[in-house]
């Protein structure tokens, strides 16, 4: 197991070079503010901090770990929430709050929404994917888009207007678990208030499933969901038609009070990059666009069959070792080999899940002990204990109510592009 300021600049609002360049340090370009974005940061600080020039591009002031969000509707804990200002002034990085609109490669520059330009030695796109609804009908989990559509759905179940629940986990889902997770919080939800425990009913197009992580985790879910009540009907491409009416071909239906679906993705389709019918971005098997060694892809807006944090920190890590590597830092970079971890919440206790690679071809595990360090929801060697380590020293801030103290949600002001009329 491993654990791992700049003040104002000024920019020209038509091209920008990061600052630093003139020293001989590299250009780094981080599109994107999640898990892939922030683990890469962070890498490159510990292996090349006096090395590089980063700047991070994120229209968003806050990040979260969304991998949470299951929990949150249920009053169970709260995602934690980090001011991108101060993570990215700690971390000797310059922030520009805006959009990537298109990648000019040929002159080595990123063309951000508000029409400035910002110069790149390497570039690393780890904007992510675009959540949609699966089906027409029904409630999307959807919580940093349309979080009060399961908020009116839990309403139901505790007023009583609603007694059933079906989750529906549909063909094309890039990461299963919290349809499962979901499911097992939702027949939990009721037992402690005046109403019973709801019916829940999981339907899922996975054959086995949790399948990725083996037969271990296909074994394992089973049983925890028998034992919370949860029904499971397994290996099914359902439709939704209605919203009390899930369709599971071949004549048969599921009717329930409410139905919640896990959304699908989109991928980014960024211009001047690669990108597939679907738009996620095409890489090679060092991450790279293909045809150009100074740019990256990672993270969930990347071409793949999985879109799964602990995944888009490992791509972060292989990538930024490289790019470390590029700066002149002395190291040997690992090649990227993927290695999925998870931690499902049950009512047994946390189960942790590793598979090496998906499906468990190498080796497959299910364990009630930590895989991992620290136990988070999100695996990463840099970001999460870097974030852990962030926190302790921040602890005495926190208000005894749980809320966070004035100033923690601030932070050092962006380099916010002018706003197109």
């Amino acid at each position: 197991m491993e654990v791992g300021a700049t003040g104002p600049i000024l920019f020209d609002m038509h091209r920008y070079s990061a600052p630093g360049s003139a020293s001989g340090r590299l250009r780094v370009v981080i599109a994107g503010g999640g898990v892939a974005g922030l683990e890469t940061l962070v890498a490159l600080n510990a292996l090349a901090a006096d090395r590089v020039a980063p700047t991070l591009v994120a229209p968003d002031p806050v990040f979260s770990l969304r991998a949470l969000d299951v929990f949150e509707p249920f009053g169970i804990g709260r995602p934690a929430r980090y001011a991108l200002g101060e993570l990215t002034a700690e971390l000797g990085a310059t922030w520009y709050r805006d959009v990537v609109a298109r990648v000019d490669r040929a002159r080595g520059v990123v063309v951000l929404g508000a029409g400035a330009e910002v110069a790149y030695d390497a570039l690393v796109v780890a904007v992510g994917a675009i959540p949609y609804p699966a089906f027409a009908h029904g409630v999307p989990f959807d919580r940093a888009r349309v979080p009060e559509r399961f908020d009116a759905l839990l309403a139901g179940l505790a007023s009583g207007r609603a007694s059933s629940v079906a989750v529906v986990v549909p063909r094309g889902s890039t990461w299963t678990l919290p349809g499962y997770e979901l499911a097992m919080m939702l027949r939990a939800f009721g037992g402690a208030g005046p109403t019973a425990p709801p019916r829940v009913t999981v339907v899922t197009a996975e054959a086995q499933p949790l399948g990725a992580f083996g037969p271990p985790a296909t074994e394992m879910i089973r049983r925890e969901l028998a034992a919370s009540g949860a029904d499971l009907i397994e290996g099914v491409d359902a439709t939704v038609p209605s919203d009390r009416l899930v369709e599971l071909g071949r004549g048969r239906m599921l009717r329930a009070d409410r139905i919640v679906h896990l959304p699908l993705l989109a991928g980014p389709r960024i211009a001047g990059l690669p990108y597939d019918r679907a738009g996620f971005l095409l890489v090679d098997d060092e991450l790279r666009v293909p045809g150009d060694d100074a740019v990256h892809a990672i993270g969930d807006g990347t071409a793949g069959p999985f879109k799964q944090g602990g995944l888009a920190a490992q791509q972060a890590d292989a990538v930024a070792e490289r790019i470390a590597v590029r700066a002149g830092a002395d190291l040997a970079p690992r090649p990227y080999r993927p290695t999925l971890r998870a931690l499902l919440r049950t009512e047994h206790g946390p189960r942790y899940l590793r598979a090496e690679p998906a499906g468990g071809e190498d080796e497959c595990l299910v364990s009630e002990q930590c895989l991992w360090w620290p136990p988070s929801k999100v695996a990463s060697r840099w970001l999460t204990p870097w974030l852990a380590a962030r926190d302790a020293r921040a602890r005495p801030r926190v208000l005894p109510t749980g809320g966070i103290s004035r100033g923690s949600i601030g932070g050092a002001p962006a380099h916010t592009a002018p706003t197109r009329r």
